[in-house]
């Protein structure tokens, strides 16, 4: 493919990146684009977001089916009991992917993240073993809750339904991706039989040598930490993909943390009152709700039952215990926040009091049921977000990386095995450059895993395509114009590890004369990453920064060797 070279008139651009802005070619025309503006239109201007409050709202009738085919008009919210004017609403359903459903067919080399039909999915599911919790009865040691945890959620794998999206997160000494999402049982059932099981220091006591009060505290307050540290890490994780996310989370409950005025009384716990708001925030605003599962069995309901039931109140999900069958819970869980009603509306509040807001909803039908969140506390999440970590990749420490919102949320788009985000379209052109890699006259392409051999390295060409209108402009210096892309290259091996990483960003200053040029044809970048031989994933992303909207997908890739 030949690289257009006029951009370089129109536009100036930083990190030796040419991006041609003033034709397009066949295939990239192919992606459905968004409403653009007007070609006769001099600029395009930013659009600032109306602070919406998004409630997911799950109905089912007396034996507990979902309700479908509910309209607008039949819902009625309220915040702190005054009545509040819907400003978005859509029902979303279980679909099942048919061979009806496939993408149109491109050339060799060609992928996209067009969606095949309108985005109405219904949620995807986290299963969250935890060391920090479940590992214990209170505070001693009970592996076995673990081990049953893991066992039953391998029962539930295997009978999966088709189609299912599902993840698998590891809270221990920090949160730990085990598997990113998939729909394929056997790779959930290698990774989920893969999980081996470590104490964490510092969360539990020794009943045999009679611990002190100040040994208990240590250990409560210990548990409470992690706990909220992972709970943001996992908001943060998931708000990077659109709709509702079912965290399912196998815990005995941590009632210290949620009742922290019954429990200060006797013990010298920490308050941790204010840090759980505040997670309880990040988890609603990511459309992230907690299904609690005990998997200490029947008979297992004491403080901690309140404590379960707090954390699935405060972000719309339900709490199960006194009970064995843990994969009917699994699947109980995913079945009731798969088919849910989405409804968003402006709230009262400009700004943010730091308040807790209670929310009502109600149907005007008799006899339904409705699961949902009764409240929110208002925070600033941009500041919250800004020091989360990731959950760490399987088998490595928990990272420490401070991030902006949007940066943050492409993060984990760009993580393996997470859905494609179709915010922003894009369709990207791989296929082996023309002469190989030759690293010993020339630097590698990307970040390369220390542990691969430059010389076995094969170098591939990588064509971006966003169509046009998508990328957002904004107003510069002395009557120009600007954009700013950030472009992912991520390849992963088959176990998942990170074989290379290339970043650059694309900075556009762009002339006046050719903005309405540069609005009316697609955005195009070309890049060069280095790739080993052998079966791999190759995750592509593109971030717009002004907007904060992402387009990802994975391409499934064997490079052979030259």
């Amino acid at each position: 493919m030949q690289f257009c070279k006029a951009a370089l008139m129109a536009v100036g651009f930083t990190a030796s990146i040419a991006i041609c802005a003033d034709r397009g070619t066949a295939w990239a025309q192919q992606p459905a684009s968004p409403p653009q503006t007007s070609p006769n239109s001099s600029t395009t201007t930013l659009k600032v977001s109306t602070q919406l409050t998004v409630e997911d709202v799950t109905v089912t009738d007396a034996q507990g089916k979902p309700v479908h085919g509910l309209t607008q008009s039949d819902f009625t919210i309220r915040e702190d009991g005054k009545p509040q004017p819907l400003k978005n609403f859509q029902e979303y359903v279980t679909q099942i992917p048919s061979a009806q459903a496939a993408l149109p067919k491109f050339p060799p080399g060609i992928y996209t993240n067009q969606p095949s039909s309108a985005p109405n999915t219904s949620a995807v599911n986290v299963l969250m073993l935890d060391e920090v919790t479940t590992w214990l009865n209170g505070l001693m040691m009970g592996p076995e809750n673990v081990m049953y945890a893991q066992y039953q959620s391998m029962i539930y794998l295997k009978t999966m339904p088709p189609g299912t999206q599902m993840a698998i997160l590891m809270l221990g000494n920090g949160l730990q991706l085990v598997q990113g999402f998939t729909s394929n049982r056997d790779v959930l059932l290698e990774a989920m039989n893969s999980v081996n099981y470590e104490s964490v220091p510092s969360t539990y006591v020794n009943p045999s040598t009679m611990p002190s009060r100040e040994e208990a505290c240590m250990a409560a307050n210990r548990q409470s930490q992690l706990v909220m540290d992972a709970l943001a890490q996992a908001a943060t994780f998931l708000s990077g993909i659109q709709g509702r996310k079912n965290l399912i989370w196998f815990t005995p409950g941590i009632p210290w943390l949620t009742n922290y005025a019954q429990f200060s009384r006797s013990l010298c716990f920490n308050d941790y009152t204010a840090e759980l708001q505040k997670v309880y925030a990040m988890l609603t605003a990511a459309q992230v709700a907690l299904y609690p599962i005990n998997p200490g069995g029947v008979g297992i309901c004491d403080d901690s039952c309140d404590s379960r039931m707090d954390f699935a109140e405060h972000t719309g999900g339900v709490a199960s215990y006194n009970r064995n069958d843990l994969d009917a819970a699994i699947g109980e869980a995913i079945a009731t926040g798969s088919d849910y009603y989405s409804l968003s509306y402006v709230p009262p509040l400009a700004g943010y009091d730091g308040k807790y807001h209670t929310i009502d909803v109600k149907v005007d039908h008799p006899g339904l049921h409705l699961q949902y969140r009764k409240g929110y506390t208002s925070l600033d999440l941009v500041e919250l977000t800004k020091s989360i970590a990731q959950p760490a990749a399987k088998g490595k420490s928990a990272p420490t990386i401070a991030l902006p919102p949007a940066v943050s949320q492409f993060r984990a788009d760009m993580a393996l095995g997470v859905p494609p985000s179709t915010q922003l379209l894009l369709a990207v052109r791989v296929v082996p450059a023309a002469t190989p890699s030759q690293p010993a006259t020339s630097p590698v392409k990307g970040d390369l895993n220390p542990k691969l051999k430059p010389k076995a390295l094969i170098r591939y060409d990588i064509l971006y395509s966003i169509p046009a209108g998508q990328v957002t402009v904004a107003d510069g210096p002395n009557g120009t114009h600007t954009a700013s892309v950030e472009l992912d290259l991520v390849a992963y091996g088959e176990d998942g590890t990170k074989l290379n990483v290339l970043r650059q960003t694309a900075n556009v200053t762009i002339k006046p004369e050719r903005i309405a040029q540069f609005q009316q044809n697609p955005f195009e970048v070309p890049l060069q990453l280095d790739l080993p031989p052998g079966k791999l994933f190759l995750r592509v992303g593109a971030l717009d920064v002004p907007s904060g909207k992402a387009g990802t997908l994975e391409i499934p890739e064997t490079v052979a060797k030259w």
